[in-house]
C-alpha cells in the first residue's frame, strides 16, 4: 500500500500550510524503533525517567507518611502522556526528513494527513 499523498507533494503542502499532520501517539511508540538514533536515545532516556519514577514514588511514599503517592498518581502519568507527545513530534519531524520513513508511518496509520478548508 502507497501514500494517497506522494512525498513531494507532502513537503510542498506541509510547508506552505495547506495541510495538517497529526501522528498517532500509540503507533508512534512503535515506530521510534525506525528512527535515527538521536530520536532513539531521547525515546530511551524519558522511557526510563518515566519507569524510574514508579518505584521512586513508591519508596518514598515509606519516609513522606504516603505524601508521595499523590506524585505516582499525579506525575507518573503525566510524564507517560509526554512520552507518548514527544514520539509523535518525532514521528511527524522525522517525516519530513525521510521519505522512507514518510512511507512507513503512513502504511501504519501513525501519520493522519488532512487538508486545511
Amino acid at each position: 500500500m502507497t501514500p494517497k499523498l506522494p512525498y513531494s507533494e507532502y513537503l510542498r503542502l506541509k510547508k506552505s500550510g495547506l495541510i495538517i499532520v497529526a501522528a498517532d501517539k500509540s503507533t508512534a511508540l512503535r515506530l521510534v524503533d525506525y528512527m535515527p538514533k538521536r530520536y532513539q536515545f531521547a525515546h530511551q532516556f524519558w522511557s526510563g525517567v518515566w519507569i524510574l519514577s514508579i518505584p521512586f514514588f513508591i519508596v518514598t511514599a515509606f519516609f513522606t507518611y504516603g505524601l508521595s503517592l499523590l506524585g505516582l498518581i499525579t506525575i507518573t502519568p503525566l510524564i507517560f502522556g509526554s512520552v507518548k507527545e514527544t514520539a509523535a513530534g518525532f514521528v511527524i519531524e522525522n517525516a519530513e526528513s525521510s521519505e522512507e520513513f514518510y512511507k512507513l508511518a503512513v502504511r501504519a496509520g501513525g501519520l493522519t494527513i488532512t487538508r486545511k478548508r
